[in-house]
């Protein structure tokens, strides 16, 4: 069974209450996963058994922006972080502790699996016959995108 995704106000007033203020993302387009950003990074959600229900993949700009809003890095390290198109750990490990706390308006759904997430790792494009190869042609897609001091973000929720 498809994962069933959290409604926009849900994901956006959690991501507001992490990171102390109204993010700046709402419904938008995405990039083509077969074409990565730069410093793209995907946590993965997993289900009974480890099977990979869905997955949350963030652009650098995206990930500089939660992570370092949660916690409260200078916007000037964050910066320079972006021009060396990577993410530092900590800010890393801070999206992967978004995504946790997501992970819990996943569960509340009826019907949903239980997911919980793995550690955050740089998104690399997966191969059709790999294990986690349905990412590029996912059964839902939604992508939340807005303009960050790093530029534009996406925040990608998909599912199998």
């Amino acid at each position: 069974m498809a994962l069933t995704f959290p409604k926009t106000k849900e994901i956006l007033d959690l991501v507001e209450l992490l990171i102390g203020e109204k993010p700046v993302f709402k419904k938008g387009d995405g990039w083509d996963l077969k074409n990565p950003e730069e410093g793209s990074y995907i946590t993965f959600l997993q289900g009974k058994n480890k099977a990979v229900e869905g997955a949350i993949i963030t652009d650098l700009p995206a990930t500089l922006y939660i992570g370092g809003k949660l916690i409260l890095l200078p916007e000037a390290g964050l910066k320079d972080q972006s021009q060396n198109g990577e993410a530092d750990e900590q800010i890393i490990e801070a999206v992967t502790e978004v995504v946790n706390n997501m992970r819990t308006l996943f569960n509340n759904i009826e019907l949903n699996p239980h997911v919980a997430p793995t550690a955050t790792f740089p998104y690399q494009v997966p191969t059709a016959d790999d294990y986690v190869g349905w990412i590029l042609e996912p059964g839902s897609r939604t992508d939340y995108t807005g303009e960050t001091p790093y530029g534009k973000a996406t925040l990608t929720l998909l599912s199998r």
